[in-house]
């Protein structure tokens, strides 16, 4: 596995090149980068300087929202398709090996299962168009925008739903985008994705975690933990051990929300970021680790005061 940073949750928008930065600074492999924006660098300015900041650093292009909505209709559909060389072409050059597509949690034109029989119809055809690449296509859970169908149709809200739609496209290019966060509040458990096999299922894997005691009725995006696997219970951890079982190799970021970084230094936020990861792709549980340095320099300080204290008790020989 590998790691890769998101601008997502680290409190201000970054600029393409300082997220790049701060990426190679704290140990990333690579980034995600907005492909609309990337589409239209290309198209004002041509492949060469929409590719150059990524090529130029030498990191690659990890992830990125494939710009389609598969659960528009047919006019809006086939004009956002006109992109797609374009970003299959900027996507293998800067060595892109998954995308993600968020799935509609309501539709307002179709019922659910012609939304679905659309979805599943589309993706084929994506997924035979991608093939040649190599480059994968997650499909993301929104399960905390679901909600009463208010005039639209309701569609895909739970994390056996999701694998409903991945089983009925059936393409070995087309897995999960898995945000543990978003799985957990959607239903979804480990069980679920060892069920169908982690390395066939999985494309990307988000790691977060639900603030404790947050109640799924009524959930915001903002009840996460700063860091995934800082609280005991942690789905994350738990998640993570049966990746590491299946020795599944996607890539791996950290899923916050907006607010979760608002304050502090940004390159500070990040170090915190990939140090968490890297715990928990050694197997580690970060929350115990936690507890055992904060125990260790307790300790520590004990031991220098308990010496300065000796020191004030030890008389001094008169000449």
């Amino acid at each position: 596995m590998y790691k890769i940073l998101t601008s997502r949750g680290l409190g201000v928008a970054q600029k393409q090149n300082e997220l790049m930065e701060l990426a190679l600074t704290h140990n990333f492999k690579a980034v995600e980068v907005d492909m609309v924006d990337l589409v239209g660098r290309h198209d004002a300015l041509g492949k060469q300087f929409a590719c150059q900041f990524l090529q130029s650093a030498k990191i690659d292009l990890g992830t990125f929202r494939l710009p389609l909505d598969f659960g528009s209709l047919n006019e809006t559909y086939d004009e956002q398709m006109t992109k797609l060389d374009t970003i299959l072409d900027l996507a293998q050059t800067l060595n892109s090996k998954c995308c993600y597509v968020v799935v509609d949690t309501n539709n307002e034109n179709y019922s659910f299962q012609e939304c679905f029989e659309l979805y599943q119809r589309r993706l084929q055809d994506i997924a035979e168009k991608f093939e040649p690449t190599g480059i994968k296509i997650g499909l993301l859970l929104r399960a905390s925008n679901a909600k009463e169908a208010d005039g639209n149709f309701k569609f895909i809200q739970t994390a056996e739903e999701l694998l409903t739609l991945v089983k009925a496209v059936a393409c070995d290019n087309v897995g999960v985008c898995l945000d543990a966060w978003e799985w957990v509040v959607g239903g979804g458990t480990v069980d679920h994705i060892v069920a169908t096999g982690i390395s066939k299922t999985v494309v990307e894997l988000r790691l977060a975690d639900l603030t404790p005691g947050a109640e799924l009725d009524g959930i915001k995006t903002s009840q996460r933990t700063q860091l995934p696997g800082d609280t005991e219970g942690s789905f994350s951890i738990e998640l993570m051990k049966a990746v590491l079982a299946d020795s599944a190799d996607f890539p791996i970021s950290v899923s916050t929300d907006s607010a979760t970084y608002s304050r502090g230094s940004t390159d500070r936020n990040v170090a915190a970021l990939s140090k968490q990861l890297d715990l928990l792709l050694e197997g580690k549980e970060p929350y115990k680790v936690k507890l055992e340095e904060e125990a260790a320099k307790a300790a520590e300080a004990d031991e220098k005061e308990n010496a300065e204290q000796g020191d004030k008790k030890t008389p001094v020989k008169s000449k």
